[in-house]
């Protein structure tokens, strides 16, 4: 994240033995503001509520960040799945929800692996007074991290991460709407392990026709059907590289002399330039 985007001029940790704080920085004196009165008095389900103070002509917002890591700790070693995904949109959706409940503005979150916080299970988001961007623009910006982040090992968390990097390049795009549709697909993923499972409950892999496969032998489930989106993507990519190169080869064909050890360069007419 370019931190000039949010207003930030300074970005630091400050550490001690029972405490750990984000510390952002910005130019302009400090003023207790309606924001800052507002995440005060309200506590909020996962929005990391800032200390704000003014010195030497700075505004300074502090983060008890204590016992949390950010999404570019957690990730950097880690792939990130299909629930986990599912469960980060939720988590986002509800602050969002929280914000405008307490008529805040959205775009004063820090949608940054940086900036977002991970603790037993739950998602937390800093609010930042001092500045604000784009809250549309940052998450798909987020986004692409998420397909970075993905195992491509897993069907399903492939499909999830380029339907959310997909969906986000719409110019009206909807998170609520885009929630949905990855529930369903998390739900269609859901019965089709079920379906692999032994329906008689005999403990014998499944083949995929339903019936029992011979003992000591087994079958990959075929995901080539579900696979849609690296489907589409990478037939589009085939198609637009044969429609390119196609009038290359017509070209090189017809001017070409017959035999290659006669070969000494390409014959063109003027009318065909």
């Amino acid at each position: 994240m370019d931190e000039k985007e949010y207003g930030i001029d300074h970005v630091s940790i400050r550490r001690g033995l029972d405490n750990t704080f984000l510390v952002v920085e910005c130019g302009g004196e400090y003023t207790e503001d309606y924001q800052m009165r507002m995440l005060e008095e309200n506590d909020m389900g996962g929005i990391l509520c800032p200390r704000g103070h003014g010195e030497e002509g700075i505004s300074m917002y502090e983060y008890d960040i204590s016992g949390k890591i950010s999404l570019k700790s957690k990730y950097k070693e880690m792939k990130i799945d299909m629930k986990e995904m599912i469960k980060f949109i939720t988590g986002l959706l509800d602050v969002v929800r929280e914000i405008h409940d307490h008529l805040l503005d959205a775009d004063h979150l820090l949608l940054d692996p940086e900036y977002i916080f991970w603790e037993d299970g739950a998602y937390f988001f800093c609010y930042y007074p001092g500045g604000g961007w784009n809250v549309w623009k940052a998450f798909h910006r987020l986004t692409e991290q998420f397909v970075q982040w993905t195992d491509f090992r897993d069907d399903a968390s492939v499909r999830t991460s380029f339907l959310l990097h997909k969906e986000t390049m719409k110019e009206n795009y909807s998170l609520h709407k885009i929630a949905r549709q990855l529930e369903d697909m998390q739900e269609e993923e859901a019965k089709r392990k079920r379906g692999g499972e032994d329906p008689g409950g005999r403990g014998g892999p499944v083949g995929r026709t339903g019936g029992m496969l011979p003992e000591g032998s087994s079958q990959a489930y075929d995901s080539s059907g579900h696979d849609w989106i690296a489907k589409q993507e990478a037939g589009s990519i085939m198609r637009e590289t044969e429609n390119m190169w196609r009038p290359v080869r017509d070209f090189l064909r017809r001017h070409k002399k017959p035999g290659w050890r006669d070969w000494d360069g390409i014959y063109i007419d003027e009318e065909e330039l």
